[in-house]
C-alpha cells in the first residue's frame, strides 16, 4: 500500500492504524522523497514498489487560505488538489493499482436550494459559484477520477480522532478553545455530520482488501448543529451545560456566501451495505471520546 500525504493529520493517523497490521506492507515517502506533481517520480515509485493499492491523503485542506487563490488554476491549491490527482490516477491506472482517493463533503454546497444530507449517489455542485475554492478543487479532483474503473472516492467531513487538538480535530478544537475561554460562537442552524478517523481507517483497510470501485461516505448516522454538539460535549465533560456562545450562520454567509455549507452532511447507507461497516450516531462518538479528552486536558495542564 502506497500512501501519499502521510504526514498530514488524517494520513499520519492512518499510518498509526496500519502500523500494527502484519498483512499490509506500507510505503509512505516523505514530501521530499516524492513530488506527486512529478510524473517521472511517480512512475519510478510505482516501478520500484509495484503497490497493489495507493491511498491519496494529499490535499490543501485549509478552506480559508484556499479562498485567496479562487479562480487560479495555476495556484498551489489547484495543483495539490486537482493536478496531482490527475497524475496519481494516470500512473496508478498504468500500473493497475487500486486508487483510494480521500475527498470531502464540501463538494456539496449545502445551500437551501440543494440541501443535504447527501447520499453517495448525489451529484455534487457543477458551478464554482456555489462552492468554496477548496470545495471546487476537490470537486474537480473527483471529476478527474470519473472514468477510472479502478478507483474509489471516500468522502469525509469534520474529522475527529479524538485528540485534544487546537487545530485540526473538529471536536477537540471546540473543547480546547472552550477551556482557554476563546471559543467563538457556534452556529445553531448549520447541519453537519462527523467523520471519526478510527472508522475511516477501518473503511480504507476494508477497501484496500476488497478493491471495490465507487463512492463511499464515512459519516455519523445523524446530523448535528455545531452548537448542539458543543453543548453536549461540555455537559458530558463537566457535568453541566456552560451557556456556550451561539449565532446564526445566515449572518455569516452574507459576508462569505461560499465558506460553509448550511444544510450539509453525508448519508452512508450504500457504504454500510457494501462494506459491512456500521456508522454510529454522533453522540456515541462523543461519548467514546470523553476519556481521551480528559487525558488530553490533564496532559496539557
Amino acid at each position: 500500500m502506497l500512501i501519499t500525504g502521510g504526514s498530514g493529520f488524517i494520513g499520519s493517523n492512518f499510518l498509526l492504524h496500519v502500523s500494527g497490521l502484519k498483512d499490509i506492507r506500507i510505503i509512505a515517502p516523505r514530501h521530499g522523497e516524492l513530488d506527486i506533481l512529478n510524473l517521472d517520480q511517480l512512475n519510478k515509485i510505482f516501478e520500484k514498489f509495484c503497490p497493489d493499492v495507493i491511498v491519496n491523503f494529499a490535499a490543501h485542506r485549509d478552506a480559508s487560505s484556499a479562498e485567496i487563490q479562487r479562480g487560479n488554476s495555476e495556484g498551489s491549491v489547484w495543483k495539490t488538489n486537482v493536478a496531482s490527482v490527475e497524475n496519481i490516477s494516470r500512473v496508478s491506472s498504468t500500473h493497475r493499482s487500486f486508487l483510494i482517493h480521500i475527498s470531502t463533503d464540501m463538494v456539496f454546497s449545502g445551500r437551501k436550494e440543494h440541501k443535504g444530507p447527501y447520499s453517495e449517489q448525489a451529484v455534487p455542485e457543477n458551478s464554482a459559484n456555489h462552492l468554496s475554492w477548496y470545495g471546487w478543487t476537490k470537486r474537480e479532483a473527483e471529476r478527474t477520477l470519473q472514468d477510472n474503473k479502478h478507483a474509489a472516492i471516500v468522502r469525509i467531513g469534520n474529522v475527529t480522532q479524538p485528540v485534544y487538538d487546537p487545530k485540526l480535530d473538529y471536536v477537540g478544537k471546540i473543547l480546547y478553545l472552550f477551556n482557554k475561554g476563546e471559543l467563538y460562537p457556534l452556529f445553531d442552524d448549520q447541519f453537519l455530520t462527523l467523520t471519526p478517523i478510527p472508522l475511516l481507517c477501518r473503511l480504507i483497510e476494508a477497501l484496500g482488501i476488497q478493491q471495490k470501485p465507487g463512492i463511499y461516505h464515512v459519516a455519523t448516522s445523524d446530523l448535528f448543529t455545531p452548537y448542539e454538539l458543543g453543548d453536549y460535549l461540555i455537559e458530558k465533560m463537566f457535568g453541566k451545560a456552560k451557556g456556550l456562545p451561539r449565532m446564526s450562520i445566515a449572518s455569516y454567509l452574507k459576508k462569505a456566501p461560499h465558506r460553509y455549507p448550511q444544510y450539509g452532511g453525508l448519508l452512508s447507507s450504500y457504504t454500510q451495505r457494501e462494506l459491512g461497516i456500521a456508522m454510529p450516531p454522533w453522540r456515541e462518538v462523543i461519548d467514546a471520546s470523553i476519556d481521551s479528552f480528559h487525558q488530553g486536558i490533564d496532559d496539557a495542564a
